[in-house]
């Protein structure tokens, strides 16, 4: 997948808050199928008859079929508000942004041996669509080093200019609830790729430095941190990162707690931006008291009822995983099924280093790391001190089979038996994929929260580290 592609997947899973902007539906009282939007159209000339539809805010993707007419046709439930969804082509690694109501009908024109043709939409929400496209493609982020090669009143006027052609854009729309929340989520991106130049700067011109220009420094000076829109653009986090890193204050989810307590008041900000801290601390912290400090300021700040108790559980969960699954640990051992059925426990793997990969093929980011895992395995193919081991948790055996990839000296696949996914979630505290992990030759734990293969540098140090001389995986000795 190219950057353009890698950067419009992320941007459907974190960036899309237009998605949920109108609730309201055009559509005939009684109607059958008033609940149900219908996503249809023809794609010529693609050897992969495969989609995949994925939701905002969601990590898992739906499949869609092509026939081999290239037509495809796929109705769903809209149960909740309106949203905003990536139809992803990934042969040709086309995105193609939806927006999504009750009642929607698109259809869609693309021909695979034109990928630099956009895709054509027709139907009742057409132009909602094109909006959603032209928000994403205009505000999901440029190339911090080309942005960095401008001066600040340059790379506003360019913002500005993508801002006003979709602001006529929205003029033209007849569903004004869609057009005003619309214009609310298109201005909060606006001003945070506004301050990302502040980033920019200080990567690629002045390391130990800050940006000097008075426009940028009028801009930012005027940024309202109580403003619930600019926490849930990600601006209000940027602009406290950026501060401490200027102030030389380690980054983590702890000290971003301590900067949210000190210079936020609005509860709605501090509710939702606590929560976002806590939820990647859960996610990437391994020290029990690092954690248990964070929690215990969280519970602080934070007041809404709900994520409260998310949390709560979340982490006495997660000191769990850690006091159990920390580095050295023995591995709770995980029964699989290759291909043909046959039972394979990982840890009769025993006397390699082994490279867990758990995914679905209803995944969406996971399959986008495949192509990444392909590549590790060419580069440590004919190593025998590491096994590759793909561990699916379908509960449909012929949808892994039609996704997952061939077996290869090095890399298997295999299917994880229903123990082993109760093992994997409630043990191993996996709520979402993918997930990579890391166990030694002597079936001990290295890292349950081991680099990704779209991480090169990082997964390769980390296997290089461990992968013994001798072939035994005793480079590094667990303590």
């Amino acid at each position: 997948m190219n950057n353009k592609a890698t950067k419009a997947l992320s941007s459907c899973i974190y960036l899309l808050a237009v998605g949920s902007i109108a609730a309201g539906t055009v559509s005939c009282k009684g109607h059958l199928f008033n609940k149900e939007a219908v996503i249809s159209g023809v794609i010529r000339n693609l050897d992969d008859k495969q989609l995949l539809l994925l939701q905002e805010e969601s990590d898992s993707a739906d499949t869609i079929s092509v026939k081999a007419d290239g037509t495809f046709r796929y109705r769903f439930a809209v149960e909740g508000p309106s949203g905003t969804y990536l139809l992803y082509i990934p042969e040709t690694s086309t995105p193609v942004y939806l927006y999504v109501r009750k009642g929607a009908r698109i259809r869609i024109r693309f021909d695979a041996n034109e990928p630099g043709q956009p895709p054509t939409l027709r139907g009742n929400v057409a132009n909602e669509c094109e909006i959603v496209r032209r928000m994403n493609e205009a505000f999901s982020g440029d190339d911090p080093e080309e942005i960095a090669r401008m001066s600040f009143p340059e790379y506003r006027k360019k913002l500005i200019d993508e801002y006003t052609a979709v602001v006529k854009l929205l003029k033209k729309v007849k569903d004004r609830k869609f057009a005003e929340s619309a214009l609310k989520e298109l201005t909060a991106r606006r001003d945070y790729n506004l301050y990302c130049y502040r980033a920019s700067y200080k990567l690629y011109v002045a390391p130990e430095g800050d940006v000097e220009d008075a426009m940028f420094w009028d801009f930012a000076r005027n940024i309202d941190l109580n403003d619930i829109a600019n926490a849930r653009s990600g601006l209000t986090e940027l602009v406290l990162v950026w501060d401490m890193q200027s102030a030389h204050i380690e980054r983590s989810d702890l000290n971003v707690l301590k900067e949210l307590a000190r210079r936020v008041s609005n509860q709605e900000v501090l509710d939702c931006l606590s929560g976002e801290c806590m939820y990647s601390a859960l996610l990437n912290e391994t020290a029990v008291e690092s954690l248990e400090e964070t929690y215990a300021l969280f519970t602080r700040i934070c007041r809404d009822t709900a994520t409260l108790q998310d949390m709560e559980q979340a982490y006495e969960s997660k000191i769990t995983a850690i006091r159990k699954f920390g580095p050295g640990k023995e591995l709770l051992d995980l029964e699989m099924e290759d291909r043909n059925g046959t039972k394979v426990n990982l840890s009769s793997l025993k006397g390699k280093v082994r490279y867990v990969d758990v995914w679905a093929s209803w995944c969406g980011p996971c399959r986008y790391e495949m192509q990444f895992l392909e590549e590790l395995a060419q580069r440590y193919e004919g190593d025998d001190r590491l096994e590759i081991v793909s561990l699916s948790i379908d509960t449909d055996r012929e949808a892994w089979l039609q996704t997952a990839m061939p077996d290869r000296p090095g890399w298997k696949q295999y299917l994880a038996t229903p123990q082993s996914r109760q093992v994997l979630e409630e043990e191993y505290s996996i709520t979402a994929i993918p997930r990579f992990m890391l166990f030694d030759g002597h079936n001990r734990i290295i890292d349950i929260h081991a680099p990704s293969p779209s991480d090169e540098e990082e997964i390769d140090r980390m296997l290089q580290e461990w992968l013994g001389p001798d072939g035994n995986s005793t480079a590094k000795r667990q303590p």
